[in-house]
């Protein structure tokens, strides 16, 4: 009986030990597709700097296109040494400072080009003050 037992015992020992250790050559994981993107997609930090440096040089406006970028408002963020500092940026530049909004670089291009062109702000929607 202890023989039966000892002979369960080195089995299941084995067993268990064929399962934990790998069983073919090492190699990396395959990534899983459509979820990681191209490492092309990222910009190098110098890349990024370089984008930047035109904004830096004007004071207030990183803060200012972050603040417009996050609240959709362009008309109480930007103003008009930010709409410069923005007309020398680079349009490649764009694309890698707000990557996951493609639309917010061409909406503050044309809000600059109106404030620019003296039409002002954007026009914001009239609301009619309700009768209480």
């Amino acid at each position: 009986m202890a023989l039966i037992k000892s002979s369960v015992l080195i089995l299941l020992l084995f067993a268990t030990l064929t399962e934990i250790l790998p069983s073919g050559l090492a190699e990396l994981p395959t990534p899983f597709s459509g979820l990681d993107p191209p490492p092309s997609q990222f910009p190098s930090f110098d890349t990024l700097q370089q984008c930047w440096v035109s904004m830096e040089e004007m004071v207030g406006c990183y803060s200012d296109a972050y603040r417009a970028f996050l609240s959709g408002n362009l008309g109480l963020a930007i103003g008009p040494s930010c709409c410069m500092a923005f007309s020398d940026i680079n349009s490649n530049c764009w694309s890698q400072m707000f990557p996951d909004a493609p639309s917010f670089p061409s909406s503050l291009k044309d809000y600059c080009t109106n404030y620019q062109n003296g039409q002002g702000d954007a026009p914001t929607p009239s609301v009619e003050p309700a009768d209480v």
